[in-house]
């Protein structure tokens, strides 16, 4: 083998096997937990099954969430209405649509964030804003879930004075929500750029490509910070829709619940949370373990069947992305030729921008 072939890394059809056999497993993987968490539901799920569920909430509860889906593409919308002002609302939501089919349904794709990227490089936007959008635009839909697990642990705190595990959660996520301020701080303040070698001299790879990609977030939103507040707010709004929905299927499946919906505020977001863990159709049986264990601290009769009831929701939400990726089937093929383009420099640590920046409007 040349020293060229060398440095180019493993053949593709090689790496496309590797990643093949991955997916496989985390397939496999996420079906053995959910299996587990299914044995050990059982008796719960016989007595839900005995009898008649009041489907009026679960009508809501396709509403609700769906709402909340709304509001997260309204927020990269914002975002990245900062970059590229021609943007417009109903390719934000055509794409919001087709990105989450590709993050809940189709295991080993691309995910829907680089979707939505691909779509701004096709629009002559620079790679390096495009993938700095997402990257903003997860890291306050992460934030969110902390600053409203922090406002309802703050309103659950007297509640669970008999639970010290409950309290010291609370402080956890205080501690989380605080954390990642100083860190959107610490990037909107470059100092990451100012003290990492990787990022004082031109190069490639991952480390140069992360101090990188947050000094363009950094130098494309430090002066817009309003709309990086308004983005954090309907974070925060769309994820409280998601805990509500979540009481919802709760309540449909137990009508006797006596868990508040103030621990559902707690408990709700970092179960959700756990969403974020790269496991296949959303970290299937990971969240239901979890969400199995969290709630059961606050009386919950089973948080891991409420979390099947809001995984429900989620499916139903997928048939319409599910439609509106059929209906644009071609336009789907070339951004996932892109898209895949995009994860291949992000992942080699190239990401090269070679058109022009959009024009200033």
């Amino acid at each position: 083998m040349s020293t060229l072939e060398s440095a180019a890394g493993p053949p593709k059809s090689k790496r496309s096997h590797v990643g093949l056999v991955v997916n496989v497993g985390l397939i496999l993987l996420a079906f053995g937990l959910l299996g587990y968490v299914l044995n050990q539901n059982r008796d719960k799920i016989m007595e839900v099954m005995s009898r008649k569920l009041d489907l009026r909430l679960l009508a809501a509860g396709v509403l609700i969430f769906q709402s909340s889906l709304i509001l997260t593409y309204v927020r990269w919308y914002a975002l990245v209405r900062v970059i590229e002002p021609r943007l417009k609302l109903r390719s934000t939501l055509l794409l919001g649509f087709i990105g989450y089919v590709f993050n809940l349904v189709i295991p080993g794709a691309v995910g829907g964030d680089l979707i939505k990227a691909a779509y701004l490089v096709q629009m002559h936007i620079r790679k390096t804003q495009a993938v700095a959008s997402m990257v903003i635009d997860r890291i306050l839909g992460l934030l969110g879930l902390f600053v409203l697990a922090s406002i309802g642990g703050g309103f659950a705190w007297n509640m669970s004075a008999s639970e010290p595990v409950v309290r010291r959660l609370i402080v956890a996520a205080w501690f989380a929500a605080a954390m990642g301020a100083v860190l959107l701080a610490a990037v909107f303040g470059q100092v990451f750029t100012r003290f990492l070698p990787a990022s004082k001299q031109p190069s490639h790879g991952r480390l140069a490509l992360i101090v990188s990609e947050l000094n363009t977030m950094s130098n494309t939103y430090r002066t817009r910070l309003d709309v990086v507040f308004l983005g954090l707010g309907l974070s925060v709004a769309g994820h409280a829709l998601n805990v509500f929905a979540f009481y919802l299927m709760g309540r449909m499946l137990f009508p006797e619940l006596t868990t508040t919906l103030g621990e559902h505020f707690l408990m709700g977001p970092l179960t959700l949370f756990t969403m974020a863990v790269p496991l296949p159709f959303g970290a299937l049986g990971l969240s239901e373990g979890v969400g199995d264990q969290l709630f059961g601290l606050v009386g919950h009769p089973s948080g891991a069947l409420a979390m099947m009831g809001f995984r429900v929701l989620m499916y139903s939400c997928g048939l319409i992305g599910a439609c509106v990726y059929l209906a644009n089937l071609r336009e789907v093929r070339g951004l996932t030729a892109q898209a895949h383009e995009l994860e291949h420099e992000i992942v080699e640590g190239e990401l090269e921008d070679e058109g022009e920046p959009a024009p200033d409007a």
